[in-house]
C-alpha cells in the first residue's frame, strides 16, 4: 500500500481540497475517493505522496 494525495472540489466551494489515501495504485486511490465523496464532487487527480527521484 502506498500513500496518495487526492485533490477534489465540491461545487459551491471555491478552491480545492486534498485527502491522503492508502492504495496500491493511482486508479484505486481515485476509486476510493469517488466512493466517499458526494456525487457533485469533481476529483482532479491523485499523486504519490512520497516522490522518488
Amino acid at each position: 500500500m502506498h500513500k496518495f494525495v487526492v485533490t477534489y472540489e465540491i461545487p459551491p466551494m471555491i478552491g480545492e481540497l486534498t485527502v491522503d489515501i492508502k492504495a496500491k495504485d493511482e486508479d484505486e486511490a481515485l476509486y476510493i475517493a469517488r466512493c466517499f465523496l458526494p456525487r457533485a464532487a469533481t476529483v482532479r487527480g491523485a499523486k504519490s505522496k512520497y516522490y522518488t527521484i
